[in-house]
């Protein structure tokens, strides 16, 4: 031929360059490619189709591979009343249209039945027997059998079912059969300290029977009961040859308490001598808190009033706890401010006024509970340094230890040392208001950085840190970051009571005041006040 090698070699080349920019676009057009063709097969399919189902369709007019035109009239057919089920069409469409999903029941077979819901849990009442007012009564009524004496012991630190049975005149055999079964009923390996133990002796000076005084705190939530305590025995049946325990109910009753006195010296006092439970006055300085300041206000012959719950056992009589405040007065210079306490729908627990008033305001003016003010607001002379300068916040005078409050809900913007402040806690409790306390013995564990905390909790406890000359709390309100004086700021109250609530909450107030007798403090006729003027 008269080619060169490299003539060859360079024809080669541009045929190899030539297919490699075939493939390069097939490559980049490959859904286009895959589209075409995809319609090609389809209308491939068509044809074939068309052809077989309606032999008038022209299939080509040039013999000679000429294009196809083929319309959607073609295909499908125009009286499409004659396709049946076994028709052309149908065997040629079924796997192309989309199928229901089938029947669970129908899939799997078998047969429908009637299934019985589970039936709820009988209350306990309907289980368990009704315990007696004694031991003595529940072996007479359970065995049939009498006790000459009891003998009632506690479990002390240290102590176990067996050294507590010993103590108590248990003999070793018997010591033993009690123990087995006692583990029936409980967990002897977590008996409180404190539990009363009742052994019962019969006339032969044996052990018989025992009760376990189960703790308070142990009330059963499953009883049907408002309010039943679960007793434990173990009693030794002669007809079974043998010991046995058995759970038996102790009822319970609630009682509303009227109490109240004249203030001579302080609250405290005056409530004790009515034998007011501490619990409840705490209940009642908090929620007067917000509106009576303790410090300034309280003068002598004014009086307070108080309704609460107490929980007694129906059987003996005996009061076993001091139930919940209901109800909250005080008459301050012949002003009544009192306020009555409300169970939302939701549960959530409220007081108000007879007028619907939250008792609640946004922070507490007095953080500590049984304070003494020892410092004011403004220019004094400082104790430490014995100059003047502005003092911006109060003091109360408190016993180191002394619980401190959170005035308000809200995060904890600081906790920590503070300079001259000492252990220091600050709250944010909105975008205006903050509280600052100061001098803390030691800061709770749940007042850090950033934590949310709720009004009532409690943050710290009163020292003496810093600059101080003793034990007391620093409180300090800041407005837009200004200190304000705690006692005289305008603080805003909480929501009221709901419209929705008022019928019930008028109604519980009226069932409240059929239940109780009336009282001096009762039948005081001045206008009440709805809050305290402590602004003015």
């Amino acid at each position: 031929m008269g080619s060169s090698p490299n003539a060859l070699y360079q024809y080669a080349g541009f045929v190899l360059d030539r297919i490699n920019t075939v493939f390069t676009r097939i490559r980049h057009n490959r859904s286009a490619i895959l589209s075409l063709a995809t319609s090609c097969l389809i209308i491939a399919s068509a044809h074939g189709y068309a052809a077989g189902v309606n032999s008038n369709v022209p299939v080509s007019a040039d013999s000679h591979g000429a294009p196809l035109s083929v319309s959607l009239q073609s295909i499908i057919p125009s009286d499409t009343s004659s396709l049946t089920e076994q028709s052309a069409w149908h065997e040629k469409s079924r796997d192309l249209t989309p199928q229901p999903r089938p029947d669970f029941i129908e899939a799997w077979g078998g047969e429908i039945v009637d299934i019985a819901l589970p039936t709820n849990r009988p209350a306990l009442s309907a289980i368990l027997p009704e315990s007696a007012a004694s031991l003595t009564e529940m072996v007479r009524r359970e065995t049939n059998q009498e006790l000459l004496s009891e003998v009632t012991v506690t479990m002390a630190k240290g102590d176990t079912l067996a050294k507590l049975l010993a103590r108590g005149g248990a003999p070793a055999q018997a010591r033993s059969a009690i123990s087995k079964a006692l583990a029936v009923q409980m967990d002897l390996r977590r008996l409180q300290i404190g539990t009363k133990f009742t052994l019962g002796f019969d006339s032969d000076e044996a052990v018989t029977a025992l009760q376990v005084h189960v703790p308070r705190l142990k009330r059963s939530g499953l009883s049907g009961r408002d309010g039943a305590y679960l007793d434990l025995f173990a009693l030794k049946s002669e007809e079974l040859g043998g010991w046995i325990s058995l759970k038996a109910l102790r009822p319970l009753s609630s009682q509303l308490v009227q109490s109240g006195n004249i203030i001579d010296y302080s609250l405290y006092r005056s409530a004790s001598q009515v034998k007011i439970p501490p619990t409840t006055l705490d209940e009642f300085v908090r929620v007067m808190g917000f509106s009576v300041d303790f410090q300034r206000q309280i003068r002598p012959n004014d009086q307070f009033e108080l309704i609460y719950e107490k929980t007694v056992d129906a059987l003996t009589g005996t009061e076993l706890s001091s139930g919940e405040l209901i109800y909250a007065g005080i008459i301050l210079s012949g002003n009544k401010i009192e306020f009555f306490r409300h169970v939302s729908a939701t549960g959530k627990t409220s007081w108000y006024d007879r007028n619907g008033n939250s008792a609640v305001r946004t922070l507490m003016r007095t953080p500590v509970n049984g304070a003494r003010l020892s410092s004011g607001f403004g220019v004094r002379r400082h104790p430490v340094t014995g100059f003047s300068a502005m003092h911006r916040g109060i003091d109360f005078a408190v016993p180191k230890g002394t619980p401190i409050l959170a005035a308000g809900s809200g995060v904890v913007e600081s906790s920590g040392w503070n300079g001259n402040y000492g252990k220091y806690i600050r709250i944010r409790h909105n975008s205006t208001y903050k509280t600052a306390y100061a001098h803390m013995s030691r800061i709770a564990s749940r007042a850090v950085v950033g934590r949310y905390v709720e009004q009532g909790d409690v943050i710290g406890f009163v020292g003496s840190t810093g600059r101080s000359t003793g034990p007391h709390l620093h409180y300090e309100i800041m407005v837009n970051n200004r200190q304000l004086n705690p006692l005289t700021v305008q603080l805003p109250t909480a929501e009221g009571l709901p419209d929705s609530e008022r019928d019930d909450f008028l109604a519980s107030i009226a069932l409240l005041e059929s239940q109780i007798s009336d009282t001096p403090f009762r039948s005081h006729s001045k206008k009440a006040v709805e809050q305290a003027a402590l602004d003015k």
